[in-house]
């Protein structure tokens, strides 16, 4: 049963990209951003993985540093963020069992969250292609599956929240991908005085949304 409930967990995380990308290439990804505690969001979404790392003998470790700030998020664009990079570190984990999540504040004052594997790792070529739509390396394309869309939706919509998204990487080593979440405070100026939130596209472009209504 935990395996055909992980399989069901996975197949709509696939749907999910699909539906996704066809919305980012229309241009109609929507976001709405509010003031959020990130502790909880990244926590309930680490606990729902936790099912599916379990399934393939791995194990998920979560530090998350006290007393980081609120950030400005849309709750089910950011889990997706965490699903697809918590998905990936599962995948080529390798015959290693743990993966690191860790959450904590950078030199700028931004909220940074990181995935870190310890499995077969990414050779530096690739790299500079890894966020590109259907781009999946030749190495794994027979090993693991995927449609090549997770990471590209992961930068659409990390940038969506203003924020940015990177990889390091070692032959052999592993792989951390990391993105930074922006405190609400930087953008609270900017949130809308109706209940909708910061609206955002998929470009990170600002909508006022009271055009929209009526």
């Amino acid at each position: 049963m935990g395996k055909l409930h992980a399989s069901a967990q996975q197949l709509t995380a696939f749907v999910s990209n699909i539906l996704n990308m066809a919305r980012v290439e229309q241009n109609q990804l929507t976001l709405s951003l509010r003031e959020e505690e990130w502790t909880p969001i990244l926590t309930n979404a680490i606990n729902d993985l936790n099912l599916r790392a379990q399934v393939h003998g791995k194990q998920i470790q979560l530090t998350i540093d006290p007393g980081l700030p609120k950030v400005a998020v849309d709750r089910m664009g950011v889990q997706e963020v965490v699903n697809n990079l918590v998905e990936n570190a599962i995948k080529y984990s390798g015959g290693a069992n743990q993966i690191l999540v860790r959450a904590g504040l950078n030199k700028q004052g931004l909220v940074v969250t990181s995935i870190q594997d310890f499995g077969v790792g990414i050779p530096q070529s690739i790299l500079p292609h890894l966020f590109e739509k259907y781009y999946r390396s030749h190495r794994t394309k027979g090993t693991a599956s995927g449609t090549g869309l997770g990471l590209y939706l992961c930068q659409a919509i990390v940038r969506a929240h203003g924020g940015t998204i990177a990889a390091e990487s070692h032959e052999g080593k592993g792989s951390t991908f990391s993105f930074t979440l922006l405190p609400y405070g930087m953008v609270k100026s900017e949130a809308d005085q109706g209940q909708d939130g910061i609206i955002r596209g998929a470009h990170g472009w600002i909508k006022n949304h009271n055009i929209y209504k009526g």
